[in-house]
This record gives C-alpha cells, sequence and structure tokens, in this order.
C-alpha cells in the first residue's frame, strides 16, 4: 500500500524579479495548456501540484509557494524534481534568493537548496486514500473496459446473476487484469482511533470552553471584518481568477492569509492537527464532512506563522463549493478560518463566519491567489468516480462471489 504525502516548500523571491517570475510561472499553464516548461507528467508518481506566489506584505517579501501531492516520501519527490525537471527549476530558481549560481549548480547543489525551503503540512486531506496515481488510471481503463463490454452484450442477459457471470467470464483470462487481482482492500474508518479523538475532545471541553469564551470576547468583538462581497471585488482580480477556472472538469483554489496572533493562532494549529487526524481516520472514503468533491487539501503555515496558505483540488465550480462547504461544515471552516484576518466575524467561534454567506465568498475571492502553474494527473476524473472504480475493482476481483443486491450495486457502477 502506497501513501499519498503532501510536499510544501517555500522560497523567498529577489524583490526585484517578483514580476520576472510572475510572468514566468504563467507560461507553465494549467491541465489544458501544452508545451509548458515545467512539466509534471513526466514525473509519474505526483498527483496534483501547483507554484504559487505569496504576495508581499509590510513585514515579508513576496515567496514562491510549492505544493504537491504525491505518491511516496517527499524525499524521493524532491530527487525527482531534480532528476526531471532541472531545467524547469533553474528556470524558476534563478530569480531567488541565495539559489546557486550557474557554475555551481548541480544535482546536489539543488537538492540541497530544495530541501532548506522545506516547510510542514500541518493540514492534509485525501479525497481518494491509499490509491497511486498509476492504480486510479489503471482501475478508470478497467471500468471503461467493462462498460464497453456491457454495453455490447447487455441485450444478451434477463438477469443480474447473468450479466454478473459474463462480465467475470469475459475478465477472467486476460492477463491484461492481473494486476486487478492482487490483493486490495478499500480504505476503512477507523473507529478505535477515531473514539481516542473524540476521547481528547470530552476531557479538554472544559478548557475549549473557556478558549472560545476568550477568542469571542478578545478576539471576535475586535476583528476587522473585509466586509464585502463578490459583486465588490476589484474586476480586475475577479478576471485573473476566473481565467483559471472551469477549464477542465477539476479546479483548484490557492489562498493566502494573514493570521491573527495569540490564542487564535494556537487554535489554528490544534484545528489543523484534529483535522488531518480524522482525515486519516474516519474522512476515508471521499467525504469531507459530507462534501464529496475534494481530491486534495492542505493548509500550511509560511512567514513563521504569521501567514498560511491553503491549497484544495476539487471537482465544480467555486461557488459550488465553498456552498457545499458552508452547508456542511460551516462551523469547521469558522473554527479554522476564524484565525484569518478579514473573515467574516464569528459568533462564539463556530456560529456566524461562513454563515455570513455574501460575505464569506467575498472573503474567499479577495484572499485567493492565481495558480498561474497547476497540474492534475487526471483532470477529467471526478473524485466520486475515482471511489466507485476502485470499488468495483474490488467487488469483480477481491470479494468472493456477490449476493443478488451487491451485484445490483456493481452494476450501477459500470
Amino acid at each position: 500500500m502506497t501513501r499519498q504525502n503532501a510536499v510544501s516548500l517555500q522560497i523567498p523571491i529577489i524583490s526585484s524579479q517578483v514580476e520576472v517570475v510572475a510572468k514566468l510561472l504563467n507560461t507553465g499553464g494549467n491541465p489544458s495548456k501544452e508545451g509548458s516548461f515545467f512539466s509534471f507528467e513526466k514525473i509519474p508518481t505526483v498527483h496534483f501540484a501547483r507554484w504559487i506566489i505569496a504576495p508581499k506584505t509590510d513585514e515579508y517579501d513576496a515567496s514562491l509557494i510549492y505544493a504537491a501531492n504525491i505518491d511516496g516520501d517527499e524525499q524521493q519527490h524532491l530527487k525527482d524534481l531534480i532528476e526531471t525537471l532541472s531545467y524547469g527549476l533553474d528556470q524558476i530558481f534563478t530569480h531567488c534568493v541565495g539559489y546557486p549560481g550557474e557554475g555551481g549548480r548541480n544535482d546536489a547543489t539543488r537538492l540541497s537548496y530544495l530541501k532548506s525551503h522545506v516547510i510542514k503540512t500541518p493540514g492534509f486531506y485525501v479525497g481518494a486514500p491509499n490509491r497511486t496515481v498509476q492504480q486510479i488510471h489503471q482501475e478508470a481503463k478497467l471500468h471503461d473496459a467493462v462498460r464497453n463490454f456491457t454495453r455490447d452484450n447487455g441485450k444478451n442477459w434477463s438477469t443480474g446473476k447473468e450479466a454478473y457471470a459474463s462480465i467475470k467470464k469475459f475478465l477472467a483470462n486476460d492477463s491484461q487484469w492481473d494486476w486487478a487481482r492482487e490483493k486490495y482492500h478499500l480504505p476503512k474508518k477507523q473507529y478505535l482511533k477515531t473514539i481516542l479523538l473524540v476521547l481528547i475532545f470530552l476531557i479538554i471541553l472544559p478548557l475549549l470552553l473557556v478558549f472560545i469564551v476568550l477568542i469571542h470576547f478578545f478576539y471576535e468583538l475586535r476583528s476587522k471584518p473585509f466586509g464585502k462581497t463578490q459583486n465588490q471585488i476589484p474586476l480586475e482580480h475577479l478576471a485573473k481568477l476566473k481565467s483559471q477556472e472551469d477549464i477542465v472538469y477539476q479546479n483548484q483554489l490557492s489562498q493566502v492569509f494573514e493570521t491573527k496572533g495569540g490564542l487564535r493562532k494556537l487554535g489554528l494549529k490544534f484545528f489543523l492537527w484534529a483535522t488531518s487526524y480524522a482525515a486519516r481516520t474516519w474522512f476515508v472514503e471521499g467525504q469531507l464532512m459530507g462534501t464529496p468533491t475534494i481530491h486534495f487539501a492542505r493548509w500550511v503555515l509560511i512567514d513563521e506563522g504569521k501567514r498560511f496558505v491553503f491549497f484544495s483540488n476539487f471537482d465544480g465550480s467555486f461557488d459550488e463549493y465553498l456552498g457545499d462547504f458552508v452547508d456542511n461544515n460551516g462551523w469547521g471552516l469558522n473554527a479554522i478560518y476564524g484565525a484569518a484576518k478579514g473573515y467574516p466575524r464569528t459568533f462564539f467561534m463556530f456560529g456566524g463566519g461562513s454563515y455570513k454567506v455574501l460575505e464569506f465568498m467575498g472573503w474567499g475571492r479577495l484572499t485567493q491567489v492565481p495558480s498561474p502553474i497547476w497540474y492534475s494527473a487526471y483532470p477529467w476524473y471526478g473524485l466520486q468516480q475515482i471511489v466507485d472504480k476502485s470499488k468495483l475493482r474490488a467487488e469483480l476481483f477481491n470479494s468472493g462471489e456477490l449476493n443478488d443486491a451487491e451485484i445490483k450495486t456493481m452494476l450501477s457502477r459500470i
């Protein structure tokens, strides 16, 4: 079993070179563009990846943020970048602080530079865990083969059992499906570990209640929300963002926030830890708090925690995505993003905030930054399609003989 991991980097840009880097990244393209100088598809273990620029503030200079969702470990991915995309790295990093000059560049110095700019990923969610890029493509190919076979032969079957038997026979002696015959178990919820998380919350509940009261009176009542709707966002900013959306079936979201300090920052770290823990133990079946469209999401602290970044890859539009989150998990959004300056004012931490929908959507756009280079290894696959294709593979090869109800469910996936 290969586990997906997050790789995150922050690299400071030479202050006079920010526009040059922005122009260069804009030639990199999104999944619909060909001929990108930074061709992630050459690394077969990358699910999603992107480069963004975290803009300059009064306290911090602009910096590059790199984010990749990968199969395997971080160190191997850094080596893969150097071995496969060193030209692109050189093109980008020559405008960054401390990158070796042309005469001093080799695989060792490049790797050392990358390692020195790795940052931790305290919040991470995977919609379809424990599936490699290769597996996702293989299971899509299997699904297509079964669907085509069913389309061509379905008129000959009168019952589900006949269909099931015929499909099994069609697959049985074909060596191209040997990979699917290997033992595979779908990710399952880990009840004991989840109960442990619940117990932790119960134990700290008195402290949490005090924390909520302090946050409300000493932070939220003094907060200064942006207070703007999407209709009040500068048109140039909005147009730049929308030009990178709705190009393929999936979409991306990149946001950079200034972090409130003190207890709010402490709470942010705790809730990110709890989210990551629950993502590994409970939300493993394709839904995060009832939202079924998120392939990957991550939260990363940058600039010594003075700012944090959110990255998401999801199905559907921006408005649908944020709307689903509010409907299913608005209180969770408030617990995390209430730590961001400009967020709609919350009410005792979990109320208000995202439930002020128009203001929340405006805040989302104001904190969003362009993603000039973003990549998907399977841009036309929906998350639920990926999950269903894994289930189909398991039903056909790893579940023994199915009963009538199970056969009906299996056939509905085709």
